[in-house]
Formats: structure tokens, C-alpha cells, sequence
């Protein structure tokens, strides 16, 4: 996940942008140059903003602002009254109850950046932005409510709110709704599923975000294509304002993709075309600017103070992403991805009820399942037990016979360490790991013996297959290690991800080839997809797109591989559609015909008395071999890339097949 994030805070009819990374951490900020903690008596004369901030506890000993211009452009406050981290400009003094400060300014018409801290910890969490010009010269900051006013009244209407804004949010227990589906009995058993980011799939308003009505409009294209479930990254109202992951509000739309509406509308339609919907449930954390945490932060002594994990002092634990544990004005609470996330505490049987309650919402309006983000790390038990522990499996179970309740409906985990263990208790985890087994062969030429040991794995239909996601540590998108051979390799490791999964996984652009874009990490995997051709939008939007295209969007686009013989987009269409013509390919068991070092991957699949025989070329040359399928004289069809034509076995059961240069056969039993 992403862990640099922005929060827009409305105001009136200003909009506020803040930048969490932007000095979080302890670090510094450039000021525009000086460090000075108090106004000289040179700049009575200035112009100037007034920052009125309130505590609840009334204490502002130690308590400062870090002061900032923009990057770039006009700055707002003049270098000699800058500051810098470990330096904040203190409060000139308490007046009704609001310590104030007065900040000389160069400039009404530029954005003054300032945060609120003590030491490391901030309060609110956010960075905050201001233009004078527009939203005036005082502002009035309250301990934790992420909402700035511009008039005494308002900041003491937002001061009554502290410690009380989960109020307007709904957490009222749900009861099951209508439980029956409307996709065909065990469509997961044999779902093709694609990922979608939201935000980088289609826009339709113009904006340069995607958004639902955007996605609604491409379900033809990916009905044509042989998609049956499409698993949403969140879409919820978050803090990040960006990936999703940090959550603040689990039952609402974020406004950027649209209404509660849009996305019964798409749920409509997708039905309609006989495709799932699939939506990322984050139980393990919140965002910092969830409603719940910031009452929680307020005080200690607040009623929501236990729905997260708080120590008094810094224990000391480390994990993955560094330091687990994040100072706050009211002692360290936990969050193992990042000081914007802070984790649940779902040992809290009131927590637990309410995210059971927020699945059964959505699974009221519609949804076909969910797909459970940072599964492993739900329930800590120390500082080397904070992952795969016995609780979260059982709390994992728990959800799951919820999902259970509604008819036909899916679930899968991501826990990359421990796949095998989380696919029981969810009934479906990624088989984290294979996707490198899988482009390793088809780039190398030989079967992987990771990819071997899979094929033969017992519970292999519950770990679905996936050459990329939208998580940089899984690996970037298959192009850029997969088009040595004129994209030979990418269509032999699709053809085994697509025709060795029951239920495989694609990313979304995957079908075309999409490379990464320019920027680094996740961003790079989460670019805006490539509809045409065209240099500046990628057919995304007829706006300015908000991330940076794709890096080979110019050729490997829907409009230019569309009816293509040869091209991904159509490779990608025929194997979905074997699968689909061929029920056996989707949920048939499996028997490897192929070792591990060997350059082609083969096996069986049978089910009710049918047999398809899989035979993938990852040789550059084309070959010819021999499986031995254990029917004697039986007499096959093919089914991929050649649908008709007769294939016999001999008396022994042997079967040969010419297999083309890094490409699949697939033949059946009539």
C-alpha cells in the first residue's frame, strides 16, 4: 500500500489540500529559508494570518506551529519567520480559551503551509494549507477534528464536536437483507477475475479520476473479453484520497468515483452480464482521519478509546514498514503499515461486531464478495507474533460464515506468508510466490520447480493465480519481463495462469500489455488504463489524467489490439473463452503431465467423465510432444487456439501434439 497520502478538507467554499508525508516523521520541511521561533519587531507591520488553535485539555505548554510555503511559486511567509521541525513557532498567548498566534505574512495570495505540534506528535494528524485571500486571516484549529473555520462560532461549533464525530457516522448493527444471488449457481467455482483500480480505469465526468459510471461503461468490453468477476480496490470514503487502504468511513462511496447510486447501478449491470462484483475489505486498519480514531485520540478517557490499540509509551516493536508503534498527543498507538493507519482492535468484541455489520451492509447491497486485505496481520500478540496468529484465522472464519449466510458468494485473503493456512480459513488465498514461478518459466524456457510444486499441490483450487496486483512488493506488470520474444513469454505465462488457476486473477491493462508508468512503487503499477493510442489521455478521460500514462500506452492499448489475431488482448480472449466453453478447464482436477526444468508445462484436468489435456510451449522454438494421458485409442478435439480438429492417443494412452513457438493446445474429450 501506498503510505504517503492527502486529505482535502472543505471549508465553506475553499477547498484545503494537506499533504500527510510532508513533514510527518519527525523530519524537517524547508521553510523558504530561516528558522526563527518568534516574530521580529520588524514585521508588525505586515500583513498577517492569525492561527487560533484549541485543546480540549486547555494545556498548550511545548505547543507550536511548523510553518511552510509551497515548493514552488509565491511564498506566503517570509523567510525570518519560518520554521523548522524541531523548532515551532510558539503561541503568542491564550485568549478565550484559544491560544493564538500571529504569522507576518509576505503574501495574501499565496498557500500558507502550517502543522500543529509538540515535538512528534501532531494534533490534528493533518498538514494543513491556507490561501488568506480566500479563506481570510484568522483560522480557527481544533485538537482533532480535521475541519478548519474561519469565524469564532464555527470554531466553537467544531470544538463541540471533539471527542464526539463518530457520531454522525452509521454504525448501527445491520441484519441480513435478501440473501439469494443473482449470478448462476457456483459463478466463483469458475470465475474469471479481473482486478480494477477505480480511480485509473475510466473516467466519465471529465475530472481525470475514474470513477463508477466510468467503469459501468466498459462492462460490454469486459464481458467481450470473458471477465465474470471484477474485484474493486476500495471504494469506500478514505483518508488517502488516492489507493483507498486507509479507510474513514466503511459505508460510503468516496465521492471521487461517484454516489451509493452509481454503485447499485453497477452492481445492476454487472449482474445483468453475469459478473460479480468483488469488493477489498480492510479489517486490519482505519485512517488516522477515520471519525472513530480521532475520537479515540482525543482523550484517554473517550468511550472510543478502545477500538484501537494505545500504550502509554513506546514499546518498541518493529515489523516490515519500520516502527509499529506512532507517538500521538495522547500516547503510542499501533498501525503496522503506517502512522495513517492505525490498526483496529479487533480483540474488541464491539469492533468486531461492527466490521461483521459493515460486510452484511454491502452484502445487502448486492455484492458477491470480498476480497480481505492484510489478512495476516489482524490480531497481534507481541512483538514477534504480530502476524498469522491462531486468533486472526478464527476471526477470518467468523467473517467467512457471515459470507457464507448470503447464497454463492466469494471470499479470498491476501497473506502472502502463509497462503496454504489462510486458504482454509478463507477458502481462497493467492498463491503469493508462483507468479514469479510462472514468469520465471515462461522467460526462462524450463519449468520452475515452484510452478511444478504447485500443480501438484492438494489444495491448489483454493490459491488462485496472479502474474501482477497493484502492490509493487508482488513485482511490476508483466511486460517488462515478459516481451523478450515478440511477447511470446507473456502469452505462455498467461496461458498458464489463466488455464492452471480455477479462479485466476488478472490486473486490469494486463490484457494488453500495459507497462508501468513513469513514477516509482505502487504509483508506477496504478496507471490510468490504456483505452487508445492517444498521447496525452490513453482514451482514460477527456480531461487531464491525474497519474501519468502507461510508459508503452502509445501501442499496447485496447483500440489497436482489438480483432488483432496475435495480439495479447485477443490471446487473452481466447483462453477465457476456452475456459468458458470448457467448464472442465475451470474446475476439473488436476494432474501434472510435466516436471520441473522440462521446456513445456503439461497437464490433465477431469471432470464428470470429460478429460481436457493442456500442453503450454515455453521454448521459443515450436516442438512436438508426448503426454501420456492414460486413455488408450481415445480420440480428442481441440479447444484452444484451434477449436475442431481430431487428436488420437495410441493404445497406450500416449497423445502427441504440436505445440507452437511459446504457445498453448488445449484438446478435449467429445
Amino acid at each position: 500500500m501506498l503510505k504517503n497520502s492527502r486529505l482535502l478538507l472543505s471549508i465553506g467554499a475553499a477547498i484545503l489540500a494537506c499533504a500527510l508525508a510532508a513533514c510527518g516523521g519527525g523530519g524537517g520541511s524547508s521553510g523558504g529559508g530561516g528558522a526563527s521561533s518568534s516574530a521580529s519587531s520588524s514585521t508588525a507591520t505586515r500583513l498577517s494570518l492569525t492561527i487560533h488553535y484549541k485543546r480540549l485539555d486547555g494545556d498548550y505548554t511545548g505547543w507550536g506551529a511548523h510553518l511552510w510555503n509551497d515548493a514552488s511559486g509565491t511564498p506566503a511567509v517570509a523567510a525570518d519567520v519560518a520554521t523548522v521541525w524541531t523548532s515551532p513557532r510558539p503561541f503568542d498567548g491564550v485568549t478565550d480559551g484559544w491560544a493564538t498566534l500571529s504569522v507576518p505574512l509576505a503574501n495574501l495570495d499565496a498557500n500558507l503551509h502550517f502543522l500543529i505540534h509538540k515535538g512528534d506528535a501532531k494534533s490534528p494528524v493533518t498538514d494543513m494549507v491556507v490561501n488568506p485571500s480566500v479563506f481570510g486571516k484568522d483560522v480557527y484549529v481544533v485538537q482533532d477534528t480535521l475541519s478548519l473555520a474561519a469565524t469564532p462560532g464555527a470554531g466553537d461549533a467544531a470544538f463541540a464536536r471533539l471527542g464526539h464525530q463518530a457520531d454522525a457516522l452509521d454504525l448501527s448493527a445491520v441484519a441480513p437483507g435478501a440473501t439469494a444471488s443473482a449470478l448462476p449457481a457456483g459463478w466463483s467455482r469458475n470465475a474469471q477475475i479481473m482486478e480494477i483500480f477505480v480511480r485509473s480505469y475510466k473516467d466519465s465526468d471529465g475530472d481525470g479520476i475514474g470513477d463508477l459510471k466510468g467503469l459501468t461503461s466498459q462492462l460490454d468490453y469486459l464481458k467481450s473479453l470473458g471477465v465474470t468477476g471484477l474485484w474493486l480496490m476500495p471504494i469506500y470514503r478514505s483518508g488517502d484520497h488516492d489507493h483507498g487502504y486507509a479507510v474513514a468511513d466503511y459505508r460510503s462511496i468516496d465521492p471521487d468515483y461517484g454516489t451509493m447510486a452509481d454503485f447499485d447501478t453497477l452492481v445492476a449491470e454487472a449482474h445483468k452480464r453475469g459478473i460479480g462484483i468483488i469488493l477489498d475489505y480492510v479489517m486490519n486498519h482505519a485512517s488516522s482521519q477515520k471519525p472513530r480514531f480521532l475520537d479515540a485520540v482525543s482523550s484517554t478517557a473517550n468511550s472510543r478509546r478502545d477500538w484501537f490499540l494505545w500504550n502509554a509509551s513506546d514499546p518498541g516493536w518493529s515489523a516490515f514498514n519500520g516502527a509499529s508503534w506512532h507517538v500521538s498527543e495522547s500516547g503510542y498507538y499501533y498501525g503496522i503499515f503506517s502512522t495513517d493507519m492505525p490498526d483496529w482492535n479487533l480483540t474488541n468484541a464491539a469492533v468486531v461486531d461492527y466490521h461483521l455489520d459493515n460486510l452484511r451492509f454491502w452484502l445487502n447491497h448486492g455484492v458477491d464478495g470480498f476480497r480481505f486485505d492484510g489478512a495476516e496481520y489482524l490480531i497481534e500478540n507481541g512483538p514477534n507474533a504480530y502476524m498469522n496468529q491462531p486468533q486472526t484465522l478464527s476471526l477470518l472464519q467468523r467473517a467467512k460464515a457471515v459470507i457464507d449466510g448470503y447464497a454463492n458468494r466469494y471470499m479470498v485473503c491476501e497473506a502472502p506468508d502463509a497462503p496454504d493456512d489462510f486458504g482454509t480459513a478463507c477458502g481462497h488465498a493467492f498463491a503469493f510466490g508462483h507468479q514469479d514461478d510462472i514468469k520465471t518459466s515462461a522467460a526462462s524456457g524450463k519449468a520452475a520447480a515452484g510452478l511444478i510444486a504447485y500443480l501438484n499441490a492438494p489444495d491448489r483450487a483454493q490459491l488462485p493465480l496472479f502474474l501482477s496486483n497493484h502492490d509493487a512488493f508482488a513485482g511490476a506488470r508483466p511486460y517488462p519481463d515478459l516481451s523478450g520474444h515478440g511477447e511470446g513469454d507473456y502469452r505462455a505465462a498467461a496461458a498458464i495462469e489463466l488455464l492452471a488457476s480455477d479462479t485466476p486473477f488478472t490486473l486490469y491493462g494486463e490484457e494488453v500489455g500495459m507497462a508501468d508508468n513513469a513514477d516509482s512503487g505502487d504509483n508506477a503499477i496504478r496507471a490510468p488504463m490504456s483505452w487508445t493510442g492517444d498521447a496525452a489521455t490513453a482514451g482514460f478521460t477527456t480531461g487531464t489524467p491525474y497519474r501519468g500514462l502507461s510508459v508503452n500506452a502509445a501501442t499496447h492499448n485496447v483500440a489497436a489490439e482489438q480483432g488483432v489475431a496475435g495480439s495479447l488482448l485477443e490471446t487473452y480472449r481466447g483462453l477465457y473463452a476456452a475456459r468458458s466453453h470448457n467448464p472442465v478447464l475451470q474446475s476439473g482436477t488436476l494432474t501434472p503431465l510435466s516436471a520441473a526444468g522440462q521446456s513445456y508445462v503439461a497437464f490433465l484436468r477431469q471432470s464428470g467423465g470429460k478429460t481436457a489435456v493442456v500442453a503450454i510451449n515455453l521454448s521459443a522454438a515450436a516442438q512436438t510432444v508426448t503426454l501420456n494421458t492414460g486413455l488408450a485409442a481415445q480420440t480428442f478435439t481441440g479447444a484452444y487456439p484451434n477449436v475442431g480438429g481430431s487428436h488420437t492417443a495410441d493404445a497406450g494412452g500416449k497423445l502427441s501434439l504440436d505445440l507452437p513457438a511459446e504457445g498453448a493446445v488445449v484438446v478435449t474429450t467429445p
